[in-house]
């Protein structure tokens, strides 16, 4: 019986899609907890939109060059 050798290449989509999973539930709890909290829920949106601008900004001008 042979076993099959995993290339990288190929585990790329699994790695990426549990990734994006990770931060999906850390951000699921990190909401709840600040809601738990008392927090505005604008406020939240807020924050979560600024942080998403300063990560992705600078990532797509640095990928167009």
């Amino acid at each position: 019986m042979k076993i099959k050798r995993w290339k990288m290449g190929e585990l790329k989509p699994y790695l990426a899609m549990f990734v994006v999973q990770l931060i999906q539930s850390g951000l699921t709890l990190l909401s709840k907890a600040v809601f738990n909290r008392g927090m505005n829920t604008f406020v939240f949106i807020f924050y979560r939109q600024v942080t998403g601008a300063l990560i992705l900004v600078p990532l797509t001008l640095i990928h167009e060059k």
